[in-house]
């Protein structure tokens, strides 16, 4: 049971980063972008990427419980920390990317109470350092993450 959790692990890290390496090339790439129908496309393939990324990272969640579950390492400090690192970085990165990605889908599209946004403000939304952040978010993480799986405090 132990090698079938490690795999559906590796299997979910690789779909969580492949995907996710869409999302965060989007976030860089529309900043440069003139033509909005080019940037409503582009935030379309991110949303799926998305949603494939969180498919992985379920994946590499369960894989990663069950493979400490068999291991007896379920409750060691440096695994404890990691579901740590994991809720904090997730939640940083959704309160930065949600509000700032749906608010630009919105203004490209325009609602009942406010028509799309024109082509200078479109530009002026775009111009943002919000990929930077998640970028820091992230990769901070990752680097948490990987310092508690080779070093196992505790």
């Amino acid at each position: 049971m132990y090698s079938w959790l490690v795999a559906l692990h590796l299997l979910g890290l690789a779909a969580f980063l492949l995907a996710h390496g869409v999302s965060i090339w989007v976030a860089f790439r529309i900043r440069r972008e003139a033509n909005r129908d080019v940037v409503r496309a582009m935030l379309e393939v991110s949303q799926q990427a998305t949603g494939i990324a969180y498919i992985g990272l379920v994946a590499l969640g369960i894989g990663g419980l069950g493979a400490a579950w068999s291991a007896g390492l379920l409750t060691a400090t440096w695994i404890v920390a990691s579901y740590v690192v994991v809720v904090v970085v997730l939640g940083a990165m959704y309160s930065i990317a949600s509000p700032y990605y749906q608010g630009l889908r919105q203004a490209l599209a325009g609602t009942a109470d406010s028509p799309a946004a024109d082509d200078v403000t479109l530009a002026g939304r775009l111009q943002t350092r919000r990929p930077e952040a998640l970028a820091a978010f992230g990769g901070l993480g990752l680097v948490a993450l990987i310092l508690l799986m080779t070093l196992k405090p505790g």
